[in-house]
C-alpha cells in the first residue's frame, strides 16, 4: 500500500477536533486559518502538502502543516505548528527535517497532553508506504517525537490495520495505543502496547495491557 492510501485512511480516522485540509476552498474559520498559513510558504522548494487544524476553547485556531520537499528527487518532510488568530499567524514550533519521509499524517491532532496546545499523534510514511507512528507534543519549542525515547528498542508500526490511537477516560486522554512488532524488549509477541500519558508531554514505558483511565 502506498503512502497516499495510508494518508487517506489516517485522515478518515481524525476526529471532529482535527481536520485535514489539502488545499480545498472553504469559508469557515479553520479553512481560512489554514489558507493564511499556507500563504506563508512562498518557496517552490517547500510544499505545504496537508494542514491539520484544531480550535482551542477561546477560538484560536492551531494549524500543523506537513511541509514536503518540492525539489525533484528529494524525499523529505517536516512538521510546522502555527497559531492563527485575529487575522495574523505565528509559527510556534517545527520539527527537524525527516529524510526519506514522503508524508506526515494524523491519527489525532488535539490537546492530548492537557496543556492547552495541540499535539500530533500521527505517522510518517516513506515513498513505499511503510509507516511508523510519531507523537509530537505541541508544547515543546521543537517538535520532537516522544515515542523513540519512551519505547526504546521497540519496533513500532502504523499500517492501515494498526492505526495508533488515543485512549481517554472521564477526565481526558490517559494513554497512547501503538502496535509493536516482535521481537521486542518485553519478549512478548507482536501486538498492542500502551504508553501512559505522564506529566506534560512525557510518556510511560510500553505496557501490554491498557491502563485504567480514571
Amino acid at each position: 500500500m502506498n503512502a497516499a492510501k495510508v494518508l487517506l485512511l489516517a485522515t478518515a480516522l481524525v476526529g471532529a477536533c482535527a481536520r485535514a485540509d489539502r488545499g480545498a476552498a472553504g469559508t469557515g474559520p479553520t479553512e481560512a486559518a489554514a489558507a493564511r498559513v499556507r500563504r506563508q510558504y512562498t518557496s517552490p522548494e517547500l510544499v505545504p502538502a496537508a494542514a491539520y487544524t484544531w480550535t482551542a476553547p477561546d477560538g484560536t485556531v492551531f494549524v500543523l502543516v506537513d511541509v514536503e520537499s518540492g525539489v525533484e528527487g528529494v524525499v523529505q518532510a517536516r512538521a510546522d505548528l502555527w497559531m492563527a488568530g485575529d487575522g495574523a499567524v505565528m509559527r510556534l514550533a517545527r520539527s527537524d527535517v525527516m529524510p526519506e519521509a514522503a508524508t506526515i499524517g494524523a491519527f489525532a491532532f488535539e490537546d492530548i497532553s492537557g496543556d492547552g496546545l495541540p499535539d500530533l499523534l500521527g505517522y510518517v510514511a516513506d515513498s513505499a508506504g511503510t509507516a511508523y507512528p510519531i507523537f509530537l507534543p505541541g508544547a515543546r519549542g521543537m517538535l520532537v517525537d516522544a515515542l523513540p525515547e519512551a519505547a526504546a528498542g521497540f519496533r513500532l508500526t502504523a499500517q492501515p490495520e494498526q492505526p495508533a490511537r488515543v485512549l481517554a477516560g472521564p477526565h481526558g486522554a490517559c494513554a497512547i495505543q501503538v502496535w509493536a512488532e516482535a521481537p521486542s524488549p518485553d519478549s512478548l509477541p507482536s501486538g498492542w502496547r500502551y504508553l501512559a500519558l505522564q506529566s506534560g508531554e512525557h510518556l510511560g514505558p510500553p505496557a501490554s495491557a491498557p491502563p485504567t483511565c480514571q
